[in-house]
């Protein structure tokens, strides 16, 4: 009787344990990994409205594929001085759920904003967030940058 109450009691016990293992939520590598996963995907779609956008100021900046216009010429040269400039945003927020911030200061992270300093100011915080400037240079084809470079050496 004694082996029958200790092994109901072994069998209770186990399938507890099986249970509470079922229940159990992610592990810190699989909550770690699905992060990295949403921050590649997020980064591909950001460098793919990137490339997007290079080829329409491409387009833009050829009429029919062969000479620039003085516009673009204008558009070009602004944006080779764009190349490692930096931008800068400075956010307030108040008492706020940590839930919501991060909701927010994820958000900024996804424009690519990274926060390099944070100052306690009364019951706010103020952050600041800077990132590099975005230039469409960097997307354009090898080729076309030597024809840019060939057509604003001929002029």
């Amino acid at each position: 009787m004694k082996a029958m109450i200790l092994i109901s009691l072994c069998l209770f016990n186990g399938a507890f344990l099986f249970a509470a293992d079922e229940k159990k939520e992610k592990s810190y590598t699989e909550r770690l990994k699905e992060a990295y996963d949403e921050k590649v995907k997020a980064g591909k779609e950001l460098y793919d409205e990137g490339v997007k956008g290079a080829k329409e100021k491409y387009n833009e900046t050829f009429e029919g594929g062969k000479n620039l216009t003085e516009k673009s010429k204008e558009w070009l040269a602004k944006d080779i001085e764009n190349i490692g400039d930096w931008e800068y945003k400075v956010v307030t927020y108040g008492p706020k759920d940590t839930k919501a911030l991060e909701k927010d200061l994820n958000e900024l992270g996804q424009e690519r904003w990274q926060c390099f300093w944070v100052e306690a100011s009364g019951k706010e915080k103020v952050f600041y967030f800077k990132r590099t400037k975005m230039s469409y240079i960097g997307k354009i084809p090898m080729g076309a940058l030597l024809r840019i470079m060939a057509d604003f050496q001929n002029n």
